[in-house]
């Protein structure tokens, strides 16, 4: 019997996967029309025309199945980041006169919100004392990966992700594997170390934790 875990993820995976280009390169690959919709019984818009994104996406595939397994064997990882980048000069100068920016602080309550202590998030997140305190005053700006791991470390509400990422000009990229792996696992509150590393592992994503 399948992994639930896996075969939920699969599911939501193949619905919100939307790099099109890559898909329709794998070899079970097969345009889909508005009558193959109807005669599988999956719903289309009210006007009997669904979007041509859609009908592009895994889930509508005749061999879904296939498909996803040929896409978890050939996908490469490429969203390699570093952890935080060096605010615009203004914001830096701003910095010099703050204890802490305004996604700084939302960091920080977000920290006390889920029970954590300030002091002990920089060894969870893989960075320096030194470079916590500078992400907290400004100075330093997190990439999308850094607030990915803070999600996934907190265990923080689909609201307060879509807050954070907010904060510092961040958003879902559906067409990157991670970012809709990252998301189901929010989503549905997947907050548990190993199921996050099976998950990252299924789809031959670089580890994040």
């Amino acid at each position: 019997m399948r992994d639930e875990l896996i075969s939920d993820l699969d599911e939501f995976f193949a619905k919100h996967y939307s790099n099109f280009e890559l898909i329709s390169a794998l070899p079970s690959y097969e345009p889909v029309t508005v009558a193959m919709l109807l005669r599988s019984g999956n719903r289309v818009t009210d006007s009997g025309i669904s979007s041509v994104n859609e009908r592009r996406k895994i889930c509508y595939q005749p061999k879904k199945d296939a498909l996803l397994a040929e896409f978890k064997e050939r996908y490469v990882d490429n969203s390699f980041t570093y952890s935080f980048r060096i605010a615009p000069v203004k914001q830096r100068i701003s910095a010099l006169f703050s204890s802490r920016s305004k996604g700084g602080a939302l960091i920080l309550r977000l920290v006390q919100r889920y029970g954590e202590q300030p002091g002990n998030m920089p060894e969870k997140l893989g960075i320096s004392p030194y470079v916590w305190k500078k992400l907290l005053r400004g100075y330093f700006l997190p990439e999308k990966a850094l607030l990915f791991k803070l999600c996934l470390t907190l265990g923080t509400s689909r609201e307060d992700g879509y807050s954070l990422l907010k904060a510092f000009g961040a958003y879902y990229n559906f067409e990157d594997a991670r970012d809709v792996v990252v998301r189901y696992l929010t989503e549905y509150r997947v907050f548990n170390r190993d199921m996050i590393e099976k998950a990252f592992d299924e789809y031959k994503l670089n580890r994040i934790l």
